[in-house]
């Protein structure tokens, strides 16, 4: 359904022959498709307490995720810290607003991944449980502590206080940083022209001002030094290259991470219309588990292929494993006919060779099955018949029902 793209669920299986897709028929019936999505649940509603916490209810599958998440792959030195909305406008007591995301309403997700591929490594679901911002951020980097891990990170999450505790945890940090966050008075008055740059240095922690010729970059790094490098950019004037500081030539190059991971989970989403958020939730999780194993599988064993063929085969692999359990059951010798369509098959008048009528077969118990006569329901005659045309997929009675559905307009 991430590839097959249709607006309302039930196209998926309808037999209009212009928007027909025969594969998901074959694979479940409709019916049991919305049966399991209606049942769909992930906790007992008899172990929730009225005091519980608010994602009680998808607290298993959050758990399970996050240990396969980190045990699976070991992310590089570099990682990126930065928030994915789950789209979500129902009422909620954890919904946030956003007015400069792309989806502005939604659930908040922390997410840490490994800046080179985008690999989701870690992640925290905003639960509006009052937890002060350092407490946040720890939990999220929690299983990477004392690595001397590279933490790239925007000004929403940096501060002096944050580089202390990262500095205590054995981790570094880089990233821009606000004025109210820790940088000292003469950073945030100082005046500079294109290309001059100030700093100033508390052991590890570094504040630096940049001037990019229309406003002063603020930084703070635990990582790197005051040296200034040229970057691909040039100077529409002179075509030179633009010196830049080391630590935000690396702040481009890292940050992308998170951004990354978000563009290829948008690209073939599961999501699908729903009134639980619960669903929502774990459906974005099932896609960050098929990204991640699309990064493993071609990080780990280096061979090419595309996102899209991954997740294609992926899928395939599932169904297959499926149809081997069901190898030893006794199956009709002649395949079953499938659902007749409430709609006239666009060559019903063409294709003389092609119509031909053949037995209804069925999957089930009944040795002749009957259908309804589409000729004599259109005459409001209530009368059933064993054949169908093979090629419409319409049951027709032998001789005059046959011959007048093929050939005239209005039979």
């Amino acid at each position: 359904m991430g590839q097959v793209k249709k607006d309302i669920l039930y196209d998926y299986w309808s037999t209009d022959p212009s928007i027909e897709t025969p594969f998901f028929s074959k694979v479940m019936s409709r019916n049991r498709f919305l049966q399991i999505m209606q049942s769909w649940h992930f906790c007992n509603n008899n172990d929730i307490s009225p005091n519980s916490h608010r994602l009680v209810k998808v607290q298993p599958v959050i758990d399970y995720f996050k240990e396969k998440f980190n045990n699976v792959y070991k992310p590089d030195q570099q990682l990126s810290l930065d928030e994915c909305v789950i789209p979500w406008r129902g009422r909620l007591s954890i919904k946030t607003y956003n007015p400069a995301k792309i989806t502005k309403y939604g659930i908040l997700v922390r997410v840490l991944s490994e800046a080179r591929t985008g690999y989701v490594s870690n992640f925290c679901v905003y639960a509006a449980d009052g937890k002060k911002l350092e407490e946040t951020v720890l939990s999220v980097i929690g299983p990477y502590k004392n690595m001397w891990h590279h933490i790239y990170q925007d000004n929403y999450y940096n501060s002096v206080n944050i580089a202390k505790i990262f500095l205590k945890n054995k981790l570094r940090l880089c990233g821009t940083i606000r004025k109210n966050r820790g940088l000292p008075q003469i950073l945030q008055t100082v005046k500079l022209s294109r290309g001059q740059h100030q700093f100033l240095r508390n052991g590890n922690i570094l504040l630096q001002v940049w001037n990019n010729g229309k406003r002063n970059v603020n930084m703070i790094s635990t990582i790197h030094s005051v040296q200034m490098v040229e970057s691909r950019n040039r100077s529409r004037t002179s075509h030179c290259p633009i010196q830049k500081p080391i630590s935000i030539i690396d702040y481009n190059k890292y940050m992308k991470g998170v951004d990354r991971a978000d563009q290829y989970l948008s690209y073939y989403s599961i999501f699908r219309k729903t009134k639980k958020w619960t669903k929502r939730v774990v459906m974005f999780f099932i896609n960050c588990a098929l990204f991640n194993s699309f990064k493993v599988y071609t990080t780990l064993n280096g061979q090419k292929i595309t996102y899209k063929n991954f997740l294609h085969k992926a899928a395939l692999s599932l169904i297959e494993d499926c149809e081997t359990e069901e190898q030893g059951k006794d199956l009709p010798n002649s395949e079953p006919t499938r659902t007749t369509s409430r709609f006239d098959h666009p060559g019903r008048l063409a294709n003389f060779g092609k119509h031909k009528l053949v037995n209804i077969v069925t999957s089930g118990q009944c040795k002749k099955p009957l259908r309804q006569c589409r000729v004599c329901a259109s005459k409001k005659k209530l009368t059933r018949t064993g054949f169908a045309c093979k090629y419409c997929n319409v049951p027709l009675h032998k001789g005059d029902c046959f011959e007048r559905y093929h050939s005239l307009k209005k039979y």
